[in-house]
């Protein structure tokens, strides 16, 4: 899908490695109850702690956060719907141009 190497992993413990957009939109389909987060992680950065997880919360928002290695590189934002979820997790995963600008995001924690 994109530049770089992805692995999908559920709340459920499922894993995919190299998830397609289709897969992607499949699994933020399926969070609910039971199976409330998704986190994509870059494996291919060394050390880690590059990745964007998406929580669903009880009223149908979407928490999403993403992290670009060290604690304050590590941002969040409210997401209305699944479709914009999808967009902003797509774009990050394609290395797409401009898509922070999707959403607005504040610093994780919040200080």
């Amino acid at each position: 899908m994109g530049q770089w190497a992805l692995r999908a992993e559920t709340a459920g413990g499922r894993s995919y490695d190299a998830p397609s957009e289709a897969l992607l939109f499949r699994l933020l389909g399926e969070l609910g109850p039971g199976n409330q987060f998704l986190v994509v992680d870059r494996v291919d950065v060394p050390g880690g702690q590059h990745y964007m997880q998406v929580y669903r919360e009880v009223d149908g928002t979407y928490v999403v956060e993403y992290r670009e290695g060290a604690p304050e590189r590590h941002f969040e934002t409210v997401a209305a719907d699944l479709r914009t979820t999808f967009t902003v997790l797509t774009g990050w995963a394609g290395g797409a141009h401009g898509w922070r600008d999707t959403c607005e995001w504040r610093q994780w924690p919040m200080p």
